[in-house]
C-alpha cells in the first residue's frame, strides 16, 4: 500500500460544526503521529495509509504532506518517537551506579500500554517494509535496536577503560550486540511464535538479569 505525493482521491472530511480549533504546527505533528501510532500498534503498518491517518485526525491528506513530503517520512518520524518511548538512553541518574545496574537500565524496555506489541510490530515492519522502503527500514534500526546498541557499547567501552572488563576497544560494538540477543532473545522467533515466545514482564527481566550476569562474568579479567 502506497500514497503518492498528492494521490487524486485526497478529500477534506466534513466541517464539524461551530468554529474551528486553530493548532500550532507542533500540536498538529502530535495528533497526527499519535494516530499513525496507534494505528501501526492495533492493524500494523499496511494499514497505516495517510488517507486512514487523514480520516483519523479529521484533517485532510494534502495538510498532512504539508507536515510530511511523503508516507515514508510520515512513518519513519512514527517509528523515531516508538524507539525513543521504548528503548532507553544512558541516564544521568545512573551514573556511578554498578556497571550491572547501567546495563539493567539500558536493557529494560519501558512500558508503553498504548503501543501493545509495537515492538514485535517495529520488527515486522523491518522485515516487510525493507524491499519497497528499504530507507524507512533503515531509519527504523537507527532509532530502535541500533540506537541502544550504541549506548550499551559506550557503557562497555567506559567499563573496559576502568579495567572492569576484559574488553578491546573494537570489540565493544560486536560485545554489545551479543548482549542485546541474549537478553531480547530471537525475534525472529517471536514472529512465528507470538503466543509462545512473547514473555510476560516478569519473564523478560528474570531473562534479562540472567544475561547480565552471564555476559560480565565472562567479560571481567581473570
Amino acid at each position: 500500500m502506497t500514497d503518492s505525493a498528492l494521490p487524486e482521491d485526497d478529500q477534506t472530511p466534513p466541517r464539524r460544526r461551530g468554529r474551528p480549533v486553530q493548532m500550532d504546527q507542533e500540536t498538529r505533528e502530535e495528533l497526527v503521529l499519535d494516530a499513525a501510532t496507534q494505528m501501526i500498534a492495533e492493524r500494523g503498518l499496511e494499514d497505516a495509509s495517510v488517507a486512514a491517518i487523514a480520516r483519523q485526525v479529521h484533517m485532510s491528506k494534502r495538510t498532512i504532506y504539508t507536515m510530511f513530503d511523503s508516507r515514508e517520512a510520515l512513518l519513519g518520524a512514527c517509528f523515531a518517537r516508538i524507539g525513543e518511548r521504548i528503548f532507553r538512553s544512558r541516564d544521568s541518574q545512573t551514573e556511578g551506579a554498578p556497571l550491572e545496574d547501567r546495563l539493567r537500565h539500558l536493557l529494560t524496555l519501558n512500558e508503553e500500554p498504548s503501543l501493545n506489541e509495537a515492538p514485535l510490530e517495529l520488527l515486522r515492519a523491518v522485515i516487510t517494509s525493507a524491499p519497497t522502503y528499504p530507507k524507512l527500514a533503515c531509519s527504523i534500526l537507527e532509532t530502535g535496536a541500533l540506537s541502544l546498541r550504541t549506548h550499551i557499547a559506550r557503557e562497555l567501552s567506559e567499563a573496559a577503560e576502568r579495567g572492569e572488563l576484559a574488553l578491546r576497544p573494537e570489540q565493544c560494538d560486536p560485545a554489545a550486540e551479543m548482549l542485546m540477543d541474549m537478553a531480547f532473545g530471537n525475534g525472529i522467533h517471536k514472529l512465528l511464535d507470538p503466543q509462545r515466545y512473547c514473555a510476560s514482564p516478569e519473564a523478560r527481566a528474570t531473562r534479562r538479569d540472567r544475561a547480565i550476569s552471564l555476559f560480565l562474568d565472562g567479560a571481567r579479567p581473570r
